[in-house]
């Protein structure tokens, strides 16, 4: 045994290695992937690495669109669905307005070119006289004079038309070229507000699901389970609408920083441009002219600022409304889940009085030990099971299909439980009328005895051994369930009836007088059991009917046969199966007494 252990220890170290390093890699995957849990964008951080490729991919940030529209799926109640529909509103309103400042302000950006970039935009104001030429011709040979003229001359209207789109596709590459090299975003700009624009065209279209307001949605949950998911669920929810009010507040922070700076050039640019005034004479009039066009393109900047500093407010405002209200929601379910651990409480406290008054009824009753020790356990028992399934109603509540899970749990019963079933059905079987009966001699599974106790699932016998001619009890006592009267076998020594043919055997000398002998017996043997022969042959044929002829007649016989230094004299009779030892006793005394009698009394 001992090599044996030090032969598995190894391998039980090495097992349990492995899976400490797979449990420790698993951990590591979970530590490693643990931002891709986070699906809202404004969960990530902004100063990190992730935030630095958001802004990088879109010159205008669009943050708060993709905030609101993240947190509006979150919305379980009609308070906070409208909250989110708020929110959303104000988001949208707020990207509008950076995109148009961000054109605005591509637009007022004033950038000198220089190189390749100066004959590109020398290039652009070429072609686009030659756009201009090309349309004013196609416009005067659509005009009703200029077609007669053209008809002249079949397909000019044509050739005008396809020469004006290629001039505009080389026009277009042209200026996407000059936007490339002088870095003017305006045209990425654009691009990014019709793609908006067409998302939203398909945001608008998804149908939004009815809520139920925020007590009747909370009352849903009737389990403990549900209870403490949903809570949790709103803890994930409370703090992604926190950081999203952050957000917010640091969005605002930021361009009241950029709109205090830009009004203060203003001002010194407005002073500069005022005192410069003063000193120009009227040959400066398109450089006043151009510098009025720039104070008003900045103070229209500064008051889409201001516009998008108000909205960042309010849409800080309604997160935090809807984060109250979440707050509430969480009260609402503390309180339930309070109410659901009071019930667990409770039905505690019934098993422990329960358990204690079964202890202390059968600590003062009078019954056997035995049964109060059954009776204490089966009742402990049933008190514990009870009780566990009341727990796991008040966790998990009722399953939704119901019959679903009885039909299993049924099925599982009977298959974890047949032979008590069996048992119970075999009892119906032998309490018929093809039964068994307390007093029988019976063979039942190898075991032989006389049946003392036929209950509801199990048969006891008092063993007598194996042999069925054996009737003193070893003192032992056989249970077994009542299955084996449908699934087994079973074997009566006793008729229904409790009629049966014994037999018997004498040996004999062979002498003249044997037949005279034989005689004789047959004689003392019938007027011995002619009662049992006659009753026997009344019951026989009040079961068998007609076929009770086939049997013959019941009244004693005895056969002669040859055996060893003389004959075998054997005797057949009917008795009760119950007597039928005392008969066959009292049958040997009445021969051996004919016997020993003189000859001349046998007639």
């Amino acid at each position: 045994m001992s090599d044996r252990r030090s032969r598995f220890m190894p391998r039980r170290t090495t097992s349990l290695a492995v899976l400490i390093a797979v449990a420790a890699l698993c951990v590591f995957l979970m530590w490693t992937t643990r931002s891709t849990m986070t699906h809202l964008p404004f969960l990530s951080d902004a100063k990190g690495a992730s935030g630095k490729a958001t802004r990088s991919a879109s010159l205008v940030d669009q943050s708060p669109w993709l905030t609101a529209q993240a947190l509006a799926p979150l919305a379980v109640t009609a308070e906070e669905e409208r909250y989110a529909r708020a929110a959303e509103r104000l988001a949208d309103h707020e990207v509008d307005q950076a995109f148009n400042f961000a054109l605005r302000k591509a637009g007022v950006e004033q950038r000198k070119l220089t190189g390749p970039a100066l004959a590109l935009a020398q290039k652009v104001d070429q072609l686009q006289q030659v756009v201009a030429q090309d349309q004013a011709r196609v416009d005067q040979l659509s005009h009703p004079e200029g077609r007669a003229g053209a008809a002249k001359i079949p397909g000019t209207l044509d050739v005008w038309k396809a020469q004006l789109g290629l001039d505009t596709d080389i026009l277009h590459d042209t200026e996407t070229a000059l936007a490339h090299v002088s870095g003017d975003p305006r045209a990425e700009i654009e691009r990014q507000l019709k793609a908006r624009e067409a998302s939203l065209v398909d945001y608008d279209k998804e149908a939004q699901k009815p809520f139920d307001p925020a007590y009747v949605s909370v009352q849903r949950y009737h389990t403990l389970a549900s209870r403490i998911e949903t809570w949790l669920a709103q803890s994930s929810r409370r703090r992604a609408i926190r950081q999203a009010r952050q957000r917010a507040t640091q969005d605002a922070a930021a361009l009241s920083a950029e709109y205090a700076r830009m009004r203060a050039a203003s001002e010194a640019s407005e002073d500069s441009a005022a005192k410069s005034s003063l000193n120009a004479s009227s040959s400066d009039a398109a450089g006043a002219l151009a510098s009025l066009r720039q104070r008003s393109a900045m103070r229209e900047l500064l008051g889409i600022l201001d516009d998008r500093i108000q909205t960042e407010q309010r849409l800080a405002t309604t997160y935090r409304q809807w984060g109250a209200q979440v707050e509430l929601q969480h009260g609402i379910l503390l309180h339930l889940i309070a109410q659901s651990a009071l019930w667990l409480v409770l039905i505690v406290i019934f098993m422990l009085i329960a358990d204690t008054s079964v202890r202390h009824w059968t600590s003062r009753s009078t019954m056997d030990q035995r049964r109060l020790h059954t009776l204490r356990a089966i009742s402990e028992v049933g008190i514990q099971l009870a009780g566990i399934v009341l727990m796991l109603l008040v966790i998990f509540g009722v399953p939704d299909h119901l019959t679903t899970i009885l039909g299993l749990a049924t099925a599982g019963i009977t298959v974890a439980l047949q032979d008590f079933l069996l048992a119970f059905l075999g009892w119906f079987v032998l309490i018929g009328k093809g039964g068994i009966r307390i007093g029988d001699h019976v063979q039942i599974d190898g075991a032989t005895g006389e049946v003392v106790e036929i209950r509801l699932f199990r048969t006891t016998l008092l063993e007598t051994g194996d042999a069925p001619d054996n009737v003193h009890p070893t003192g032992r006592r056989v249970t077994m369930l009542n299955s084996y009267a449908i699934t087994g076998q079973y074997y009566s020594f006793s008729t229904s009836s409790q009629w049966m043919w014994d037999e018997l055997s004498v040996n004999l000398p062979k002498s003249a007088s044997t037949w005279e002998l034989a005689e004789h017996l047959q004689k003392v043997v019938r007027q011995a059991t002619e009662a049992d022969a006659q009753e026997a042959a009344k019951v026989w044929h009040q079961m068998m009917g007609p076929l009770a002829a086939e049997h013959g007649d019941t009244a004693a016989e005895v056969h002669l046969r040859p055996a060893d230094g003389g004959v075998s004299l054997r005797v057949r009779y009917v008795t009760r199966a119950t007597v039928r030892y005392e008969a066959r006793n009292r049958l040997y005394q009445q021969i051996l007494e004919a016997l020993e009698a003189p000859a001349a009394t046998r007639s």
